[in-house]
């Protein structure tokens, strides 16, 4: 198990000690094995991997139709990751990820409201947007701009259902499908991606 994914299920385990803590809370493998392979605070990385989660719980909770208490447990993610933020004490870092929040928040809302106008390319390249976002902004900020391909292959390859039930004018079948496109579309090959 990743040391970043260790760190936030402890730090949460202790926010919800008198709370029965869901068991769909989905908190992202691959991204927290992507945080841990960079040189960065370790703060910076819990808390990206802290708002991830609460982005994707609160995306999951109208996808799966989930009780309405669910809700609160996003909530909890979300407050941790804005007090993780104000223990960073970066300014850079709080302006840099609130907009790029803000900008996946947008991109989702787009593909809500304009899905069915969209060519298969223009979804497939907001849906990357969207889960390279956060990553992105994080190695822009540290500076470590020669990673993004390196990163952008393996969120690539680890995409899944509960990663994107943002798209919830898709079925879990068409949303694999959509992953299978991504798949076939984005080959990497040491340098870029081929489209």
């Amino acid at each position: 198990m990743s040391k970043t994914f260790e760190l936030l299920e402890k730090q949460m385990n202790k926010t919800l000690i008198h709370i029965h803590k869901p068991k769909n809370v989905f908190v992202n493998r691959a991204l927290s094995e992507i945080l841990d392979s960079l040189e960065i605070p370790t703060l910076s990385k819990v808390a990206v991997l802290s708002i991830n989660t609460a982005m994707n719980h609160l995306d999951r909770i109208s996808f799966y139709r989930f009780e309405r208490d669910a809700i609160l447990i996003g909530d909890l993610y979300s407050a941790h990751y804005y007090y993780l933020i104000s223990q960073i004490q970066s300014t850079t870092l709080q302006k840099h990820m609130s907009e790029a929040i803000i900008k996946i928040n947008a991109q989702k809302s787009y593909l809500q409201n304009e899905h069915q106008s969209l060519s298969q390319h223009q979804l497939l390249e907001t849906v990357l947007a969207v889960e390279f976002g956060l990553i992105d902004t994080l190695l822009n900020i540290y500076q470590l701009n020669t990673l993004k391909e390196e990163n952008h292959q393996r969120i690539i390859a680890h995409l899944a259902v509960d990663q994107l039930t943002y798209l919830n004018f898709l079925n879990e079948t068409q949303i694999n499908q959509l992953i299978d496109v991504i798949h076939s579309k984005y080959k990497y090959t040491g340098v870029g991606f081929n489209e």
